[in-house]
């Protein structure tokens, strides 16, 4: 094979590698939606959204770990930023009192990769 044929089957190979669908890091987003009986109505609505998953960071940008982490701040009634979560660093704002409710921005951010993971979720608490 000619140094012309083989730098033309590279240059070919990395275009498709550049233009290939999920070739870039584009933002994952995704429901998820739990039980609780602390909440008003008894489910919690949540949207993920994940970028630069590192596959030995995948697990923390699944649904199914969302909806612990949801269920847990449920559980725990939040109204104070809390460091750790199932991994996750969460932000309440509350917006009314009795019955409160609260809105979460919950992050997982990967200590030495580009791992961000963001869950956002609203609840009513019941009285």
């Amino acid at each position: 094979m000619s140094r012309l044929s083989l730098l033309m089957l590279s240059a070919t190979a990395c275009a498709v590698l550049v233009f290939a669908p999920g070739a870039a890091a584009a933002p994952a987003e995704s429901k998820c939606v739990t039980g609780s009986s602390d909440v008003v109505g008894g489910k919690i609505h949540g949207k993920l959204g994940s970028s630069n998953v590192d596959p030995l960071q995948a697990r923390f940008a699944t649904c199914g770990h969302a909806k612990r982490v949801m269920k847990k701040v449920a559980e725990l009634g939040l109204e104070q930023p809390r460091g750790d979560v199932s991994g996750f660093y969460c932000r309440p704002t509350v917006f009314a009192t009795e019955p409160d409710f609260v809105s979460y921005i919950c992050t997982f951010k990967g200590a030495d990769t580009a791992t961000f993971v963001k869950l956002t979720f609203a609840v009513q608490y019941k009285l």
